[in-house]
């Protein structure tokens, strides 16, 4: 089931964040993104609409976004590849009828799912805090 987050899911969300974060940027230093917890959880969930995909109460996985832009979507390490990402994808389109986000260039599993699901690569950004490059990632309705 998809609904709503709520205040109360944010740590969890966190929780999710952090570790699929490990797992997915093996790219950053892990105290950076050991550090980012509290202020993904207190300060940028707050500001966007968040969906989490629950199973029988246990959060499986959220999607964030912002006026059309995703700023995040995390899968629990035990639940990647089940299709997680893609219902809470799904839903988000439903939503909206563009959609962007920015995905690391090394990150190549991100890239592949997105394209799976129609997201073309736009343009190219640095990232605000981190020595990286990010792919803006773009999909839009056709209907």
């Amino acid at each position: 089931m998809i609904r709503q987050a709520t205040t109360t899911d944010f740590p969890e969300l966190a929780d999710i964040y952090h570790d699929a974060s490990l797992l997915a940027h093996p790219f950053i230093d892990p105290q950076f993104i050991a550090k980012d917890r509290k202020h993904f959880r207190d300060e940028r969930l707050p500001l966007t609409e968040a969906f989490v995909y629950e199973v029988n109460g246990q959060i499986l996985g959220f999607i964030s976004i912002s006026n059309g832009h995703i700023n995040g979507l995390f899968v629990g390490v035990d639940h990647q590849r089940k299709r997680v990402g893609t219902y809470l994808v799904d839903h988000a389109k439903e939503r909206h009828p563009c959609l962007e986000l920015y995905c690391f260039v090394d990150n190549y599993q991100a890239q592949r799912f997105y394209h799976s699901l129609d997201f073309e690569i736009t343009g190219e950004l640095s990232h605000a805090q981190l020595p990286l490059e990010q792919y803006i990632m773009q999909w839009r309705s056709v209907a």
